[in-house]
């Protein structure tokens, strides 16, 4: 959504779009080059970050050589990070802020942006957009005040990042089209599917400091699942392993004041205080491992 809000800011502009996870955004983003030759290109950074001094170099020169670069985020893993050297870029517009999503960040730096610049053309027509922010920002920040918030949700996660950014950029308000319609309705079904495979696969763990971890497989729909698995639970944590991404997702329960985002960096992820997640060789293999163990036993005993 915060990619759909730049390309409704700039609606006869050339925006070339790219959707990356945390664990590739290095690569993608030294991936960069100015295609208009030009000083005039920008480039903008949402609800993503980095890792190394290298990024920070290659933006630093495109930057050097003409072009403008805007970092928006709003993951504590970034905001808490915000001097560190790897973030050290001349930006010519930074936001980092945990107060909303990194689309209604984007949203508002956009209109500040508008009325500095005192265009106000461009303002009245963008700010009918806020509409599908406020359904983004309500369902990222897990508030569920936005009817149909959670629905929206799915059905961009089942049809994906690119076609739901198509799809939305050719909307004038917030009713789903057909396409996203469909993708519901299969979202539905799938993360049904996803909560069974949660559910047979789900151990607890209680540790000695009153925590306790319950852990599971999933197939996709993370946050969903996470929210009926720490249903009626009190300081747990709730770590799914996605068979679909091979990441782990971290979840905890309302009461649980563990800051999941401290957790995960170390494990090479981030995220939020309530929701993070990383990606580690050692989950993906945990399944082949213990499958090894099982049938290794039988085969040793003659079976």
């Amino acid at each position: 959504m915060a990619a759909a809000t730049i390309r409704r800011f700039y609606p006869d502009e050339r925006v070339n779009v790219t959707l990356a996870a945390n664990g590739d955004s290095d690569r993608v983003i030294q991936a960069l080059r100015a295609r208009g030759g030009t000083a005039g290109d920008e480039f903008w950074i949402t609800d993503l970050s980095w890792s190394t001094t290298r990024t920070a170099e290659h933006l630093t020169n495109l930057i050097r050589n003409g072009a403008r670069a805007y970092w928006i985020d709003h993951h504590r893993t970034a905001v808490g990070r915000a001097d560190a050297p790897e973030f050290d870029v001349p930006f010519t517009g930074r936001l980092l802020s945990e107060e909303f999503s990194a689309a209604r960040l984007t949203f508002n730096f956009l209109k500040t942006l508008a009325e500095e610049r005192g265009q106000q053309a461009r303002l009245e027509g963008f700010e009918e957009f806020f509409p599908f922010v406020a359904i983004a920002d309500d369902h990222d920040r897990w508030v569920h005040r936005v009817p149909d918030s959670a629905n929206w949700a799915l059905a961009v996660q089942t049809l994906g990042g690119v076609e739901s950014y198509r799809e939305i950029t050719r909307l004038a308000v917030p009713v789903m089209s057909r396409r996203l319609k469909i993708a519901l309705d299969a979202g539905r079904k799938a993360m049904d599917k996803s909560l069974e495979i949660a559910h047979t696969t789900m151990v607890d763990r209680p540790l000695g400091n009153g925590l306790r971890i319950r852990s599971a497989c999933c197939m996709g729909y993370s946050s969903e699942v996470a929210a009926r698995l720490y249903e009626g639970q009190t300081r747990t944590v709730i770590a799914l392993f996605d068979l679909r991404s091979l990441g782990v997702s971290l979840r905890r329960s309302t009461d649980c004041e563990v800051d999941l985002s401290a957790l995960a960096q170390q494990f090479g992820g981030g995220g939020h205080a309530a929701a993070a997640g990383f990606a580690v060789i050692d989950a993906k293999r945990a399944p082949a491992e213990r499958l090894a163990e099982l049938l290794g036993e039988r085969l040793e005993r003659g079976a």
